[in-house]
């Protein structure tokens, strides 16, 4: 992958109604929003902070092994599949990297808890281009909570499975991990990747603002202890 900004070609323009058509019937939680401006802001993101070709089209597709099985009726395998067949093994390896928990064939993944301890400890040793993406997801999450949390208080943590302790300290703890993977070499080579993890470390923070707790007392709630 390179480490500079590209040329979208149409490739990108295949990936985006792909992703379009496979997250169709799906919406944001709680808002009703479709799914599909996830998608795109996450992959907007992803281009400010220095995207290449294959790192956007992965931004627009990183949700799709996760939750296409349940919205196209197919496979994980075939998703995937088809991901390999008209973007390369390498985009499909970025998915792969941005998705926590894969569906079993009755639907079932494992318990939330479970699902971040394990993304988080992968985490600072991911590849470059996996990082980005994945910076570039949770970024965009957390400034939608951030704005819903202005807008609508602090109800707003009722549509996450972990609550608000649960999912402040995930967000706390993932911008300790990019924190972490910023000190090898391929990372800081890359500025605009850390000003990427930079900008997530400022929305977190007045995420906890917000609420009034600290960065010690976030990281020592029990829900990923």
């Amino acid at each position: 992958m390179n480490s500079s900004p590209s040329i979208l070609t149409e490739r990108f323009q295949d990936a985006l109604l792909l992703a379009a058509r496979w997250h169709a019937p799906q919406t944001r939680k709680g808002s009703g929003v479709p799914y599909l401006s996830h998608l795109l802001g996450v992959a907007s993101l992803a281009l400010e902070f220095g995207a290449d070709e294959d790192e956007a089209i992965a931004a627009l597709l990183h949700d799709a092994l996760e939750d296409g099985p349940h919205n196209t009726g197919r496979t994980h395998a075939d998703l995937r599949g088809e991901i390999v067949s008209r973007f390369g093994e390498g985009v499909a390896r970025l998915v792969d990297a941005a998705t926590d928990a894969t569906p079993d064939p009755q639907g079932a993944k494992p318990d939330w808890a479970t699902r971040k301890r394990t993304y988080l400890e992968h985490l600072p040793q991911a590849a470059v281009s996996g990082l980005l993406v994945s910076a570039a997801d949770k970024l965009y999450n957390a400034r939608t909570i951030l704005v819903d949390l202005l807008g609508e208080g602090e109800a707003v943590f009722s549509r996450f499975t972990a609550g608000k302790a649960g999912t402040l300290q995930y967000y706390r703890l993932l911008a300790d991990r990019y924190r972490r993977a910023a000190e090898r070499p391929e990372v800081a080579a890359r500025p605009r990747l850390l000003a990427l993890f930079a900008e997530l470390e400022r929305t977190v923070a007045a995420l906890e603002r917000e609420v009034g707790v600290s960065e010690a007392e976030v990281r020592a709630y029990p829900a990923l202890a």
